[in-house]
């Protein structure tokens, strides 16, 4: 029996790989360039903010859209996960600088309400302007019998606190975690504070129908409402 040599060789340039959900990201802007959504928030929708600078609200929502197809657990090692690829995957959106991580956090937090409500309008009109599948899909038991299966699932996502310093010298303590965390089951976590994440799928074709996010145990049955 003969052994086949095997060469192996290695280069000291660092060589990334691509990310495994960049290439669903791609067919998601190919569908969105197609439709003329990013044309449409380009035109329709604004969001006036002071020092603003180089970033246009379509790069946040390109972000936004690569974050939730990636399943990265936090912005930050989707961002980690993404600097080799950054001007690759800002140019399937048309655009050539992704923002920083820093200049994206404080855009979430200046975001106002009637913006947030022109961006889901758009999506909602695209939507229904879409036609419905003749056929919902879904699961058959032994009977013949069709049913529609839907998964409710809450993630949980704890929050370490640090001790605060409390003296007259300083002014009085806060948390930004106090605006999106509170108290709740860390579901066997570390941490003080927790966020829940609901979302809604369609278990036999994996259809994503919706996501929820709520501060501590989150709010379940108010979001299906």
């Amino acid at each position: 029996m003969t052994f086949s040599s095997v060469t192996v060789q290695i280069t000291p340039e660092l060589k990334p790989s691509a990310p495994s959900w960049l290439e669903e990201v791609a067919a998601f802007a190919q569908v969105f360039t197609h439709e003329g959504i990013l044309t449409a928030i380009q035109k329709r929708v604004r969001f006036a903010r002071a020092r603003i600078g180089h970033d246009d609200l379509i790069d946040f929502i390109a972000v936004l859209i690569g974050y939730a197809v990636s399943g990265e657990p936090t912005l930050l090692a989707f961002y980690e996960r993404l600097a080799p690829w950054a001007e690759p995957f800002m140019a399937l959106f048309g655009r050539d600088q992704l923002p920083h991580r820093s200049t994206l956090s404080r855009f979430l937090a200046a975001l106002d309400q009637p913006t947030v409500e022109a961006l889901r309008m758009l999506f909602q009109k695209d939507l229904l302007a879409r036609k419905s599948f003749p056929f919902p899909g879904g699961l058959c038991d032994r009977t013949g019998g069709q049913w529609v299966v839907v998964d409710v699932d809450g993630t949980w996502q704890a929050a370490r606190q640090r001790a605060l310093p409390q003296t007259d010298a300083l002014p009085a303590p806060h948390r930004r975690f106090d605006q999106v965390c509170a108290p709740g089951y860390t579901g066997r976590k570390r941490g003080e504070a927790v966020r829940t994440r609901t979302v809604i799928l369609q278990t036999h074709t994996h259809q994503l129908l919706g996501t929820f996010g709520g501060a501590g145990n989150g709010d379940y049955r108010g979001d299906l409402q």
